[in-house]
């Protein structure tokens, strides 16, 4: 094994309660946090688990730069971490130092990854992006369960995933979303376009509930309850803030809108004002099909790792506790030994109990 930058103190490893007994996509958390535990026992570490309850993810983390921590559902610019959360698809969870979405080093540096991507073979990544795509339709997958897939009734249409008004990453946003859907109504009547709007399927907004009753009076408008897949199929364009069913699109080979900050904005064409959009509409201009398939194969084979992939897991462990930091520059240390695993296997004992009981 390589020798990496790494603290001789246990790993603050936090070990997030409430996904991984979520009902709806608890066992992908489970199986990622068994791949996690099994990629540190490899290296030999010891841990300090700290428990996570739903609503601390939110609390800032302190950390010191030999004070190693695998945090989940945070962000931040400060701290010695690795910030883990899962993706858009299923299975899939991104590692990085910031957060995710519009809070991740992906979304606020994307120059650092650019040369990465344009590596990558397009024939390559065409073949592997497809596959992906064919699975999601194939399977009628999304991050949140769906209806029954059916085939749209029509084609054509302009789709808009809404999104939660309390989600995190509504920070990211550049234009009210509220706006943003009339604006982008009034762009698509103006082509000759229908609009399709899908509410998000945990959104209890009283608000939105009211405007959505309005808008789905108008002939040239739909609120639809379809699965997303569907939704996706018929659309000739798709029109969103940072919503995962925006990536979705792309998998799909869907143009997209976007008017907010997240870490696949780069495939997308971003507007940040509601003139943009709406001339964004009139005639879109997104990044070709060349680089959306690069971008899309080396975000999810690169940037992500799979759950169950615990040599991917490793190498990006292994990988961000080698970045130089300010503080430590010269430091060069092997992984500490010792009775390491013992301490890591009988910690994963204790949590295997509270979490496959």
């Amino acid at each position: 094994m390589p020798d990496v930058v790494i603290t001789r103190r246990p790993i603050t490893l936090e070990v997030p309660e409430a996904w991984l007994m979520n009902p709806n996509d608890g066992a992908q958390h489970r199986m990622f946090y068994a791949g996690l535990l099994s990629a540190l026992a490899e290296m030999n570490v010891t841990i300090d688990p700290v428990w996570l309850p739903r609503g601390a993810e939110r609390a800032p983390r302190r950390t010191t730069t030999d004070k190693f921590a695998i945090s989940f559902h945070s962000h931040g610019s400060d701290g010695y971490l690795m910030r883990c959360k899962e993706s858009y698809i299923p299975m899939y969870f991104t590692m990085d130092s910031m957060g995710y979405s519009c809070f991740s080093e992906l979304a606020r540096h994307p120059e650092r990854f650019m040369p990465a991507i344009a590596r990558i073979d397009t024939s390559r990544a065409k073949a592997f992006v497809d596959g992906v795509a064919r699975d999601l339709r194939a399977n009628n997958q999304s991050k949140y369960p769906q209806p029954a897939y059916v085939p749209p009734a029509y084609t054509g249409y302009l789709f808009v995933p809404l999104q939660m008004e309390w989600d995190s990453v509504a920070q990211g946003t550049w234009i009210d979303p509220l706006a943003a859907l009339e604006r982008t109504i009034h762009a698509a009547r103006a082509r000759g376009l229908h609009t399709v709007v899908k509410r998000h399927p945990l959104c209890r907004s009283a608000k939105i509930a009211t405007v959505l009753d309005r808008l789905d009076q108008a002939s040239d408008v739909t609120v639809s309850t379809d699965s997303v897949n569907t939704l996706i199929e018929g659309a000739c364009l798709v029109v969103g803030a940072n919503s995962g069913v925006l990536f979705e699109a792309l998998l799909q080979g869907r143009d997209v809108i976007s008017f907010a900050a997240s870490d696949f904005g780069t495939a997308t064409h971003q507007v940040r004002s509601l003139a943009v959009l709406e001339r964004a509409i009139a005639a879109p201009a997104p990044p070709d099909a060349a680089w959306r398939y690069r971008f899309l194969s080396w975000y999810l084979r690169e940037y992500c790792v799979q759950a169950n992939d615990v040599a991917a897991i490793r190498r990006k462990i292994q990988a961000f506790v080698a970045r130089p930091r300010s503080s430590d520059l010269t430091a060069t240390h092997r992984f500490y030994g010792g009775q390491g695993s013992l301490y890591l296997y009988s910690a994963f004992d204790r949590i295997k109990r509270r979490i496959f009981s």
